[in-house]
């Protein structure tokens, strides 16, 4: 069984963030012992952020490092998991809220749409946006170091 970096990879949704996180040198971290829950926006949700933010935010490695952080949370939830737990926090520290709506499960204000995919080192959420939230929250932190 793949680890997360590796599932990543492997899927073919998900190249933006896999440019990411080897820019970042972050895949180590992915491929880690876990267990560990990501959310993974797929390429649409990077593309769906308005230039020149996005050229701004994928320009910034140190911005982006906190981003990966915000998409991380310590063990492996399970969307049920998640949606009994209503709020959770990120390995950066930040709450994020993940609810049931009419558009389906909602993390912030990104939909799931692909969850629970069981990786061997925790689990894998894709979502169809970045967490406006979490991008905000992830700015706030690059800004205040």
């Amino acid at each position: 069984m793949a680890k997360i970096f590796e599932m990543l990879k492997n899927d073919g949704r998900f190249t933006r963030l896999v440019e990411i996180i080897q820019t970042l040198g972050e895949d180590e971290k992915l491929q880690g012992e876990g267990p560990m829950t990501f959310f993974a926006p797929v390429d649409s949700a990077w593309d769906a952020i308005p230039e020149p933010n996005r050229e701004m935010i994928l320009n910034d490695k140190q911005m982006l490092s906190h981003l990966i952080d915000f998409f991380t949370i310590r063990g492996k939830h399970n969307l049920d998991d998640l949606l009994s737990k209503n709020v959770v926090k990120t390995v950066e520290g930040n709450p994020i809220m993940v609810r049931k709506t009419d558009r389906g499960t909602q993390v912030d204000e990104a939909v799931v749409v692909d969850g629970d995919m069981e990786v061997e080192n925790g689990i894998i959420h894709a979502l169809d946006g970045i967490p406006f939230v979490t991008l905000s929250q992830a700015f706030e932190a690059y800004a205040a170091k």
